[in-house]
């Protein structure tokens, strides 16, 4: 009797033992990209930098670097008849921004779209979060319009991004340009007035208008809007620029590449947000 008693808590003790003893798990698949996708932007960084430093060169001084970094440079010069149109190198990435992003639309209507299930997985899932989260982002602040500023919206969105990280390239943003900035802006006040009109009428609209305060807070809006997202991206884009110039080279290259793409997403999810905003205080 006292065996078996003897043998049952040794087998209790070793059960319990057994579930205190944590089993080590195997790396998961998410882990696992994720490890990889960090180990090739540390490579292409310190890539970048390599060819920056030593093919490229680097041998301005301080104040040259700012100097060049704030005030777009003039790639070439378009004459048409008594107009001449001088052509930044801020203008040349718009339009390698529009390209990617007519390039990518394209590839993603013929190409992967018809290849998508029932059940999504993977870039599936990743690309109906986004479309989900503007989706959602829009009836919530414009109620009725959110089929008309959900896209607007990601649009804005997708153009600030892919503009903010053309910088990982070496090629100028185009929102370090104030011009860009201001372009953004005038489209989101433009549509707050026009919406605003189509919803409540133009006499209601202009009413307004009865006192200085609405007149000068509108007026605001796409200055307000131009100066915080110019800011924002040629502060950074400075920083990153004297970093990249001052220090050596696995920091600013490590850096560089995840500042930039942090960046881009803050102040792409920031203008959206802000339009929505607007566009929802003109409806009311």
């Amino acid at each position: 009797m006292q065996e078996n008693v003897m043998s049952n808590s040794v087998n209790l003790n070793e059960q319990q033992s057994a579930q205190k003893t944590k089993v080590k798990k195997p790396m998961s698949k998410n882990k696992k990209q994720c490890l990889i996708a960090i180990a090739i932007l540390s490579v292409l960084s310190i890539i970048l930098w390599y060819v920056q430093t030593f093919v490229i060169g680097v041998d301005e001084s301080l104040g040259e670097v700012v100097g060049s970094e704030v005030f777009p440079e003039t790639v070439m010069t378009l004459t048409i008849g008594s107009f001449t149109w001088e052509i930044s190198n801020a203008v040349v990435s718009v339009w390698i921004t529009v390209g990617i992003l007519i390039l990518f639309a394209v590839i993603f209507r013929y190409v992967i779209f018809p290849k998508f299930k029932t059940v999504p997985s993977g870039f599936q899932s990743f690309m109906e979060w986004i479309v989900c989260s503007f989706d959602n982002m829009a009836k919530e602040n414009v109620h009725g319009l959110s089929p008309f500023m959900g896209p607007v919206a990601f649009a804005t969105a997708a153009f600030i991004c892919i503009g903010t990280l053309t910088e990982t390239l070496g090629i100028r943003p185009p929102n370090t340009d104030i011009n860009v900035c201001l372009a953004l802006a005038l489209i989101t006040f433009v549509l707050i007035h026009v919406i605003g009109v189509i919803k409540k009428g133009l006499g209601k609209r202009l009413k307004r208008y009865v006192t200085v305060i609405p007149l000068l807070t509108d007026i605001a809006v796409p200055v307000s809007m131009t100066f915080r997202m110019y800011g924002s991206i040629l502060s950074g884009f400075l920083m990153m620029a004297l970093i990249f110039n001052a220090l050596s080279a696995v920091i600013p290259a490590f850096c560089y590449m995840l500042f930039t793409l942090f960046h881009a997403l803050i102040q792409s999810y920031v203008f959206a947000v802000l339009t929505l905003s607007f566009v929802s205080e003109a409806i009311e």
